[in-house]
């Protein structure tokens, strides 16, 4: 990788990222379940472990990136840990290797998105080359979603598709290490020292817990959405395809007027916004359960809007500081992702399937008072949302 890294290193690493994760933590469980497992805890687990990784790790990379300017290495070493986790797990398929393959790929792997996103912020028009790098990570997320099911019926096991999906992840990884190499001081930003969160304001903190509760409502509810719309509603498998893809690819589309709007009215008052819609849609959910409403819940893409107001919320928390920001952003999303697999599969093994909108509706309650109280806050001292 060049010294000054290419303008669409950010979109590819991030399309890398959610390529893999998505066949792993949507289809692995999937395709176990198919063939007659029900350690629904281990199904949670898997999909929270690379989450857990990120939760733990994500910061540490970012304040790296961030100290040594290298963003080639810290690169290399996120494309390494996604080659480990997709390589685990194709070629050992039980549960207990999976797991151990997402902890130790997973603890690398929490590189590559802070290096993306840190470093899409630094370049000129930082917020749209960031909007534009996450719309790199939903092309991902479509290709994810289409590709295993298309394989599938062409005959190839998901296994195999991981084994060549780690493959070319792992050629990446020597592309990148082998162009390392660091930006300079004068590219560094100032206050390197310093902790992303570190003299935050209230209703900073008060945003960010918002965030952390709307990321959890998802995530209770996605994480078990292919097993609760095949196997209790009895919808059929390509529409869990389909519905994976239509979401995405409506969300890829939505991630420039999510930035125009989040621009326009601030990321709180949008973040206000998703709040409410996963509210009333679980609760829908939960009153009348069916394939269709399940389908039309999932694909409404909320999460573009939610990203973009989210990640503008966190940038404006630590200027000058993208790959701290960004580690802190994944560390939010992994926290909420790594508890929303476990408290479903537990809750689902205890009360069963029908009970799985419960959940998310619970929390969605929850999550617009800290937003309500943050907006609050900013109003009576004045302080401009950015």
């Amino acid at each position: 990788m060049p010294r000054t890294v290419p303008g669409w290193f950010p979109p590819l690493a991030l399309f890398t990222r959610a390529f893999g994760q998505i066949i792993i933590i949507s289809y692995v469980p999937l395709s176990l379940a198919r063939s007659g497992s029900h350690f629904y805890l281990g199904f949670g687990l898997i999909y929270a472990l690379p989450f857990v990784m990120q939760l733990i790790f994500a910061p540490l990379w970012g304040h790296l990136l961030d100290r040594s300017g290298n963003v080639g290495l810290v690169a290399a070493i996120g494309f390494a840990g996604y080659a480990l986790m997709e390589l685990g797990t194709a070629l050992a398929p039980g549960i207990g290797v999976i797991l151990l393959a997402l902890a130790m790929g997973g603890a690398l792997g929490a590189a590559l998105s802070p290096s993306a996103k840190g470093y899409a912020l630094g370049m000129p028009d930082g917020q749209g080359r960031l909007s534009r790098a996450l719309q790199g990570e939903a092309g991902g997320w479509l290709a994810g979603a289409i590709i295993p099911a298309v394989t599938d019926y062409l005959g190839m096991n998901l296994f195999g598709l991981l084994a060549l999906v780690g493959s070319a992840t792992f050629i990446l990884a020597g592309m990148s290490l082998a162009g390392s190499r660091p930006l300079g001081p004068s590219s560094r930003p100032a206050a390197v020292a310093q902790s992303a969160v570190r003299g935050l304001r209230r209703d900073a903190w008060l945003s960010l817990l918002g965030v952390l509760l709307q990321f959890l409502t998802g995530e209770l509810f996605f994480s078990f959405y292919g097993v609760y719309l095949t196997t209790f509603l009895g919808g059929p498998l390509w529409l869990y395809s389909l519905t994976l893809a239509g979401t995405t690819a409506i969300g890829l589309w939505l991630y420039t007027p999510a930035l125009r709007l989040t621009r326009a009215l601030g990321p709180e008052l949008v973040l206000l916004g998703t709040s409410a819609w996963y509210l009333v849609s679980y609760l829908a959910l939960y009153l009348a359960p069916s394939v269709p409403l399940a389908a039309v819940v999932f694909t409404v893409p909320a999460f573009s809007f939610l990203r973009i107001a989210a990640s503008l919320a966190f940038t404006a928390a630590a200027p000058d500081r993208g790959g701290a920001a960004m580690g802190a952003f994944d560390a939010t999303e992994g926290l909420a992702c790594s508890l929303g697999g476990p408290i479903s599969g537990a809750f689902i093994g205890a009360l069963g399937l029908v009970a799985l909108p419960l959940m998310p509706l619970a929390v969605a309650v929850l999550a617009p008072w800290p937003l309500v109280m943050a907006r609050r806050r900013l109003q009576a001292t004045g302080v401009a949302s950015d």
